[in-house]
């Protein structure tokens, strides 16, 4: 519990800003220039992405339920076949 006692807060250096912004313009200077002026895509095609997943989904479900009213109308024919048959009734 007692383990921090006697600690002091760090205090950050007084260049420390011009010190990151050197580093950044040492970045930018080392780039080529072609790098700076090309916008990164890789944006879109996270989108793409995203994209073709999300009409995959909405192709799948619209067939699951196109093929799952089909189903339910053959089955009523089949019931109603069944029951005219009259199979298990001794009449």
């Amino acid at each position: 519990m007692g383990s921090i006692e006697g600690l002091e807060r760090v205090k950050a250096p007084q260049d420390g800003f011009q010190k990151v912004q050197q580093k950044l313009t040492k970045q930018r200077q080392g780039l080529r220039p072609s790098e700076l002026q090309q916008p990164n895509h890789s944006w879109m095609k996270v989108a793409a992405v995203i994209a073709l997943v999300v009409c995959s989904n909405i192709w799948v479900v619209t067939n699951y339920l196109k093929s799952d009213s089909q189903t339910l109308a053959e089955s009523g024919v089949y019931s109603q076949v069944t029951t005219d048959f009259n199979l298990y009734e001794n009449d």
